[in-house]
């Protein structure tokens, strides 16, 4: 089972929270982070955290996407078409 790193989910909670202006989506992005730890604080800082707001302000609305009729559709179609940039992390 693959389990999404706390930075991430911290992460979608910004895109929703952006998009759909939900009290719950608002309270997690805000509060969320301070479950980090160091190295993964700097890091959603640096990468996860812009991302996140760029994408919640300018992207499509994620939440209308019907995504189990896209398994056939290239991630790369998908985000032009949802105008969506792919989040690159530098690892560290």
């Amino acid at each position: 089972m693959h389990l999404m790193k706390p930075e991430s989910e911290v992460t979608v909670k910004w895109v929703e929270a952006l998009q759909t202006k939900l009290p719950m989506c608002v309270g997690g992005a805000l509060f969320g982070p301070l479950r980090l730890g160091p190295k993964q604080r700097q890091k959603y800082v640096e990468y996860y955290l812009p991302w996140a707001i760029r994408t919640g302000s300018t992207s499509e609305f994620i939440m209308n996407v019907y995504f189990e009729k896209r398994w056939e559709q290239s991630v790369e179609e998908l985000y032009r078409e949802l105008n969506i940039s792919p989040l690159v992390v530098v690892p560290t």
